[in-house]
């Protein structure tokens, strides 16, 4: 299967949209690194909190009655099957009663749109809910209803778009003294509200895990938040037991990317209970009350599969028949441009089935908890993988992480920070191969000034293969020991639409390998201000051959693993001596 047809199965999965629009959608994406995208501020989470508790216990031929959640980091869009659920979301609306007592969420805002309904929460309207009802439901009408039903009580509706939002609150003294009885609790929904919007924007997930199965979300409250109950009904003829919920949840590019608790799976013949992030969600697993699985009327859309499920994961630490996964470092003596390579290059080799580790190498006492361990980047619909880490070269133990990542990846590609402020401390001698990623314009001419006869005269020279293999090395490998220290050789940047050097910068090619730094390939550079793309995001056909043609010749120039590690470090002990 192409990654583009299986990333929109991926996200369709989760969200129950139209292979149309979740394709169109996919491709307005910076990248595929979050297919379904996550709200990016608390007030967005915090409302999408809020509507699942309120439609948590709903029913319908789709969860809670939404047939579509379409996803995105600023807003939530919400297409309803029916008026049913909208109706339950009315009592979250602020309102004054006669006592002129507040009710409701406040700073929500409910107003009419020629799309629907327009939800915002906060007192800049940050988070943004859209709801959208079936055709021939006006939402519209419904709200107005409810506001006239409000003033025949005699209340004061709050939820209006012209509204004033109340003073702002006084800034809060440190004070030793115990806290007052009467302060006003903290909203629950406002503690953890992540957990809830990541639930709601992947609502058909459960579906797809299982056909004919249903979902309802209730929430408890836990010291200052709330824990969530998902109570997952199966069809009589399922075992109530799958691991395909887990897996799900656990999945940190298309799923939640929640942690398993370690004493969190009970499992008996009428339920299996699964616990994740500390207690915070519950999963409940038992055979639904109609045993007849709920069909959909008219032409059903084509059931998803969950095919991310089959996603290829690292292999235990053990020990391997082979000398175990290659190790590549990056080197860029003037700038940061190693990650876009290192990216490019693990994903197109975790397309061609080889698992890859893109490894950052610094030193911060800020992130202990990460030393070590790995996450996904990319899902990739095969047996390959691509994955990104970081290790303490300080405060943690180097060696050990990459003696871990041998035997967990084919490829380590590893990117250390240290060299712009130390050369020599740069090179890793734990790296099979060391390439030195760089921009590839080499000149063709160079410019002489002069003064003669009291004018100022410019002349253009041109230049020689040779000629421009030299300049280009004093220029952009000024400060590498490539003379001292045997490095693999270059990896050039290109540009975007470039799809192979011409015979000028062939000739280079040749006369810079005569000087010990042979160019192992190059890679399309994107355009300013434009997103860097990989072969396992939306990109052009034509692109993503030239990538990965230009990837797996990159990787046919390495030496064998753990090779010359021995010489390496004798080299840069010389150099260190001179």
């Amino acid at each position: 299967m192409r990654i583009e047809q299986y990333v929109v199965d991926v996200r369709r999965q989760h969200t129950g949209e139209s292979l149309r629009e979740a394709r169109l959608r996919l491709a307005d994406l910076r990248d595929w690194s979050e297919p379904v995208p996550a709200a990016k501020n608390a007030d967005q989470a915090r409302l999408e909190s809020y509507l699942l508790d309120a439609l948590g216990r709903g029913q319908g031929v789709n969860p809670l009655g939404v047939s579509e959640v379409v996803p995105s980091t600023d807003q939530l869009v919400l297409r309803l099957e029916s008026a049913e659920p909208f109706s339950s979301l009315l009592p979250l609306l602020p309102y004054k009663d006669r006592r002129r007592t507040r009710h409701g969420v406040l700073d929500l805002r409910a107003y009419a749109s020629r799309q629907g309904v327009e939800l915002t929460l906060g007192r800049t309207a940050a988070g943004h809910v859209r709801v959208l009802g079936p055709e021939g439901c006006d939402l519209a009408a419904i709200l107005d209803a409810h506001r006239t039903a409000a003033e025949e009580q005699r209340c004061e509706p709050l939820w209006t778009k012209d509204t004033s939002h109340g003073p702002m609150p006084r800034p809060l003294r440190r004070s030793t003294r115990t806290p007052s009885k009467t302060a006003k609790p903290v909203d629950p929904h406002s503690v953890r509200p992540y957990l809830a919007s990541g639930l709601l924007r992947r609502l058909h997930l459960w579906p797809s895990l299982i056909t004919g199965s249903t979902v309802t979300f209730t929430s408890q409250p836990h010291g200052s938040g709330l824990n969530w109950t998902v109570q997952h009904g199966v069809p009589h003829h399922r075992p109530v037991h799958n691991d395909s919920a887990a897996t799900a949840l656990t999945e940190t590019v298309a799923g939640p990317g929640l942690t398993v608790d370690a004493d969190g799976h009970h499992c008996d013949q009428q339920q299996c209970v699964r616990t994740f992030a500390s207690g915070q969600l519950t999963v409940r697993t038992t055979h639904a009350g109609n045993p007849h699985s709920v069909q959909r009327p008219g032409r059903a859309r084509a059931n998803v599969l969950s095919t991310f499920l089959s996603e290829a994961q690292p292999p235990e630490s053990g020990p391997r028949q082979t000398s175990g996964g290659h190790v590549l470092q990056l080197v860029d003596p003037w700038g940061d441009d190693r990650l876009d390579a290192a990216k490019q290059l693990a994903a197109a080799w975790a397309q061609q089935g080889l698992r890859t580790l893109v490894l950052r190498v610094d030193s911060s006492r800020n992130r202990p908890d990460e030393t070590g361990s790995w996450k996904r980047a990319r899902l990739t619909g095969g047996t390959g993988a691509m994955f990104t880490g970081y290790a303490d070269f300080i405060h943690g133990d180097l060696k050990a992480d990459i003696a871990r990542a041998r035997e967990q990846f084919d490829h380590v590609i590893m990117m250390k920070r240290q060299w712009t402020d130390l050369p020599l401390a740069g090179l890793s001698p734990l790296a099979d191969d060391h390439v030195i990623v760089t921009g590839g314009d080499f000149g063709r001419t160079t410019k002489s000034t002069s003064i003669r006869a009291g004018e100022l005269r410019r002349t253009t020279i041109p230049l020689t293969p040779n000629e421009s293999a030299v300049a280009w090395l004093n220029r952009h490998l000024a400060r590498v020991p490539f003379a001292e220290v045997p490095l693999t050789g270059l990896v050039l940047w290109c540009a975007h639409d470039e799809r192979g050097p011409g015979a000028f910068d062939t000739a280079v090619d040749e006369e810079l390998a005569r000087h010990g730094m042979p160019v192992l390939g190059r890679l399309p550079r994107a355009p300013l201000r434009s997103p860097h793309r990989t072969v396992l995001d939306c990109l052009p056909d034509e692109r993503r051959v030239f990538e990965t043609q230009q990837a797996m010749q990159i990787r046919s120039s390495f030496n064998p693993p753990r090779e010359n590690a021995e010489v390496f470090l004798a080299a840069l002990r010389e150099y260190a001596e001179c």
